[in-house]
């Protein structure tokens, strides 16, 4: 008579199995029931959306792979890693291949990853423009980046990112109360201030009025006349509300310049605005009349 060795001995049950050995036994319908299920009480569990990317690859539902991997990408891209979100966009191209917005994405965390490493450069260059000494925090800081970062300025230097940090460093973060007159026309004192937070206000006397002629705001230049061409401001301008800027004299101009790979494009980046040359060009037709 044959002896059962096993009788009595308690076989491992298909629920015993975790989602892992599912996935060994191949047995991916029932992978991927365990996963939603798991996913329904916690939808940001990133590690069991990769999984359940991973399943449904095996099932040949690529559509939902590719849904799954992409959300996976861009939480990693939101929490600054952008390489793990590209490597996984690429991944989820290889599964469809001809959907174009795959690649835009993935051109779009690779703008980002480039504006992180600009980012901490310029963060850098701020610290140094005096904002620790005078009491800025660190997150401070990051709200001045904020301020600049989609600027003209930052966006024409962006592409040198240590061209940002030269600036920024050899600027001066200062602060205007509302109503502080920050220079008067016809001075030459030669500095040029980019405004980060808050309004400054150009005006003019003419036929015995005082004249608004425009404001400026977040990533405006002011001054680069008397600073790059020993020039005169055009007009009176005035901080309309609390204001913040980064002041460049030109003791830090020629730090900016000195061993500067490219100085004359960074030069024109500073006076491309041509804010000055408009002030006065609409102060001179205020004044000659009509």
């Amino acid at each position: 008579m044959a002896i059962n060795w096993f009788r009595g001995k308690k076989q491992q049950e298909p629920q015993d199995y975790t989602i892992d050995d599912l996935i060994v036994l191949e047995r991916y319908e029932e992978a991927e029931v365990r996963l939603r299920a798991r996913l329904k009480d916690n939808p940001n569990d990133l590690h069991s959306n990769l999984k359940l990317a991973e399943v449904c690859t095996q099932l040949r539902q690529f559509e939902k792979a590719v849904d799954a991997y992409v959300f996976v990408a861009e939480e990693y891209a939101q929490d600054g890693f952008h390489d793990k979100g590209i490597a996984l966009l690429s991944r989820a191209m290889k599964l469809a291949p001809l959907d174009q917005s795959l690649r835009f994405k993935v051109e779009k965390l690779q703008r980002e990853k480039s504006m992180e490493h600009v980012r901490s450069l310029a963060l850098e260059g701020l610290r140094q423009a005096g904002g620790l000494q005078a009491g800025t925090s660190a997150v401070e800081l990051k709200r001045l980046w904020h301020n600049l970062a989609t600027s003209t300025l930052v966006q024409r230097l962006a592409g040198a990112g240590e061209q940002l940090k030269r600036l920024f460093s050899a600027m001066q973060l200062i602060h205007f109360e509302p109503q502080t007159v920050v220079v008067r026309e016809g001075s030459q004192e030669a500095f040029l201030l980019l405004i980060v937070i808050g309004v400054v206000d150009a005006a003019a006397e003419t036929g015995g009025r005082i004249m608004s002629l425009r404001s400026f705001t977040s990533g405006d230049i002011v001054g680069e006349s008397a600073l790059l061409e020993r020039g005169t401001w055009p007009a009176d301008y005035r901080a309309a509300e609390p204001v913040t800027a980064l002041k460049l004299n030109r003791e830090g101009l020629e730090q900016c310049l000195l061993g500067n790979p490219d100085p004359r494009g960074f030069l024109e980046t500073l006076r491309e605005q041509h804010n000055d040359r408009d002030v006065l060009a609409t102060v001179r037709r205020l004044r000659s009349g009509p």
